[in-house]
């Protein structure tokens, strides 16, 4: 959660651009093949240009390591170079996001998440997700959408189709259903066969640029390994892929894999730069998971060292820190979530009773309770409702004043209704909010990549050891590391640890 939640949305274009649906007729650089289009190329990097300080804002903003920045910008000028639209302005950046994700808007902004250099296992890999993105700025990808769009409807808005290229967990819903069917993508990312298109082309660029194509399988194949993992971390192994996968907007299937392998054999150059000692030792002390301006997740504590506070959730939850809020739930189908909002109440009654019952909807709003925590104002309510599938649900609201104009929020959910045991955990989250002074914010601090040399007689299970993770630490450690469940680490090659 950053320091400023917000309610993420589909992205709007200033008024300013003023697109017109007039299609014109224009010859895509990426294929050669005349193409009638609503959305020039100037008005794509007039797209490009108003979103990127949004996209910074949603996503982390940039990670705050100059010379990793700069070695991923050097990767993507190389790319570029190669490409079929080399004079474009180019503009690279490295999201301060734990997520696995990569995307492009129009007119050539291309990002990459820290959490994808985290799992990428060489310069290759990386290089063939920025291809591939590289691929969908070239091919005009966003502006067929829209053009589609606008031939098919008569008209369509290009934050619609924005917010369909960028999709996945951080443009998802972040509060959970009131059934706890937990976030969820709401809107799809490209179709099937520009995926395909965006890796012809990613291959094409990795291999013009002298970099071994095969990489852009490799990474596929590491992309469902993680998607796995996650869903196993969750303790949802037969759920879909989560919409904080970055299959929600780039979809893996097994045609995918394939075709990008035939691909890679096919070129002439069936071998090229690696670069994975290299690429290593650059990542050796990034961030791993979140970061301290967004808060950390320790097991079913979550803690915020900026902003000074912690919580622990019910026992059996499992938590996700998302940009707008922190969510969670339980087996059970209990839910939680956490944010922060804005208040303009005089005092934290008529704020549960007049601003927040009235953002949720509610009508029915039972007692309102006040009481103190931690020598904070705080405030707790319930009510009832209905999911979807009409079942009744529990609600328990608390909320907690930490300046003039500013409140913490608790939301839990019990499909079905709460039991005493459960409404008691709820009350116990709520109360074990606290304050963390000076001293105590600065015990928390992030975990890195930490880069070491497996000696003669290291195995999976010694060097998952020394992994600072909770659960799964071998299967945490093969996947971060690119091997097959059960494979052994080479003897004097670097790995990758996640170090306190």
């Amino acid at each position: 959660m950053n320091a400023t939640p917000k309610v993420l949305t589909s992205l709007a274009l200033a008024s300013s651009l003023a697109l017109t649906s007039a299609c014109t007729q224009v010859v895509n650089p990426a294929t050669g093949q005349n193409e009638y289009t609503a959305m020039s190329p100037a008005q794509e990097k007039a797209v490009g240009k108003d979103q990127h300080p949004k996209i910074l804002q949603q996503f982390g903003g940039e990670y705050d390591d100059p010379d990793l920045r700069a070695y991923v910008d050097r990767i993507g000028d190389r790319l570029q170079a190669v490409s079929e639209l080399p004079d474009l302005d180019f503009t690279f950046t490295l999201l301060n996001s734990d997520v696995v994700n990569a995307f492009a808007l129009p007119g050539g902004y291309v990002y990459i998440s820290r959490g994808l250099l985290a799992l990428a296992e060489n310069e290759a890999e990386v290089a063939g997700v920025m291809a591939h993105e590289v691929g969908h700025v070239t091919a005009r990808h966003s502006a067929q959408r829209y053009s589609r769009g606008v031939l098919a409807q008569g008209g369509v808005t290009l934050g619609a189709v924005l917010a369909g290229v960028l999709g996945g967990g951080n443009l998802a819903k972040t509060v959970q259903e009131i059934g706890g069917t937990g976030a969820q993508a709401y809107l799809a990312g490209y179709s099937r066969e520009q995926e395909f298109q965006s890796d012809e082309l990613g291959v094409r660029y990795l291999t013009r640029a002298g970099y071994d194509p095969v990489a852009m399988a490799t990474f596929l194949e590491k992309l469902g390994e993680h998607s796995e993992l996650a869903r196993k971390l969750a303790g949802k192994e037969d759920a879909p892929d989560p919409s904080t996968s970055m299959f929600a907007t780039h979809p893996r299937t097994p045609d995918r894999v394939r075709r990008a392998a035939e691909n890679a054999a096919k070129t002439e150059a069936k071998s090229g730069k690696i670069g994975r000692d290299e690429y290593l030792q650059r990542i050796d002390g990034m961030i791993y998971g979140d970061d301290p301006s967004q808060g950390f997740i320790r097991g079913r504590t979550f803690v915020h060292p900026e902003l000074r506070f912690a919580f622990e959730a019910p026992e059996g939850f499992r938590l996700q820190n998302t940009p707008s809020a922190v969510v969670g739930g339980d087996k059970a189908g209990n839910g939680m979530k956490f944010d922060a909002a804005k208040m303009r109440s005089a005092n934290m009654r008529d704020y549960m009773a007049k601003e927040w019952a009235k953002e949720l909807k509610i009508q029915n709003l039972k007692q309102i309770n006040s009481f103190d925590l931690d020598g904070l104002p705080a405030v707790s309510a319930g009510t009832t409702g209905k999911t979807k599938d009409g079942q009744s649900v529990d609600v328990g609201l608390a909320a907690i004043q930490v300046d003039a104009d500013r409140v913490y929020r608790f939301m839990f959910l019990s499909p079905g209704g709460a039991n005493q045991a459960e409404a008691r955990a709820a009350q116990d989250t709520v109360e074990s909010f606290r304050v963390l002074s000076d001293a105590e914010a600065a015990r928390y601090q992030p975990k890195r990549i930490k880069v070491v040399r497996a000696k003669p007689g290291d195995s999976t299970a010694s060097l998952a050891r020394r992994m600072a993770v909770d659960d799964l630490p071998e299967l945490q450690f093969e996947v971060l590391n690119g091997l097959d469940q059960g494979e052994q680490p080479t003897g004097g090659a670097l790995v990758k640890l996640i170090a306190q």
